[in-house]
């Protein structure tokens, strides 16, 4: 009789096979499962983030409308999500923002207490054409006064020669200067109103009252807005509102203008 030894050897093989099988699945369930944990870790951080940008977007809105609010009201603003406070400046002087050439500055004396002049200061290769508005008893007069630190063209300009030398005015250092001390209106008027103009170049213009302060010139508003732990704030500085600088070449050629 043969005796066949094959059935004593497949126990071996098949429990050998089965480990592997185990051993595979158990790999792939570990993968899968570091998969899962990387996706819910995205998930998670995604979402937060989604959270975090939603929440800074709400707050951005709450502090810009608390800007706005006020602005119109010309007050301070209180809510339990936005806050806001309005503070008017300008009555010691101000320094603008960049002013292109061809653009002015509006600086209103109405309101003002003690004003008898000014001084007007800029940097660079500008020059300036100071208009000084009057009235009184139903009567109106411009003054003007010009100034050019550039030689070559005040030959052909006229204009007169700023004061030189460095001023420290607002934190701002500025290479020239005008002064005019009194405003000297006609008999009867008072300086209402002066307007600056850059021209040739562009600058940031500084304006000192002389002798007293001037009426609030601009405003200053600083908002915030609160959503969950989002805060956001904004500061918002508003020059008062000025005529274009069209009407002074009107005023300047004592004429009409049509476009």
């Amino acid at each position: 009789m043969k005796r066949s030894s094959s059935s004593g050897q497949a126990a071996p093989q098949a429990t050998h096979a089965g480990g592997q099988a185990a051993l595979i699945l158990i790999m792939i369930m570990a993968v899968v499962g570091a998969a899962s944990v990387g996706v819910a870790s995205r998930s998670v951080e995604n979402l937060r983030s989604s959270e975090i940008e939603g929440t800074s977007t709400q707050s951005l809105k709450e502090a810009e409308s608390a800007l706005e609010l006020a602005l119109q009201t010309g007050g301070d603003i209180s809510s339990d999500n936005y806050s806001a406070q309005f503070t008017v400046g300008g009555g010691d002087g101000f320094v603008s923002d960049q002013v292109e050439a061809g653009d002015v500055v509006q600086v209103s004396l109405v309101g003002a207490a003690g004003v008898t002049g000014m001084n007007i200061y800029w940097n660079s290769s500008a020059a300036v054409k100071v208009e000084v508005l009057n009235s009184g008893g139903g009567a109106y007069s411009v003054k003007y006064y010009t100034a050019d630190q550039d030689g070559v063209r005040r030959g052909l300009n006229k204009f007169s020669i700023p004061s030189g030398g460095s001023s420290l005015f607002k934190g701002k250092t500025f290479g020239n200067r005008l002064t005019i001390s009194p405003f000297s209106p006609p008999a009867g008027q008072t300086a209402q109103m002066v307007r600056i103009t850059l021209l040739y170049q562009g600058s940031l213009v500084g304006v000192e009252p002389i002798g007293g302060t001037l009426a609030g010139q601009m405003v200053t508003v600083n908002a915030a807005g609160t959503a969950g732990d989002s805060t956001t704030t904004l500061e918002l500085n508003k020059f008062s509102d000025r005529v274009p600088v069209v009407f002074d070449n009107v005023l300047f050629t004592n004429g009409s203008l049509s476009q």
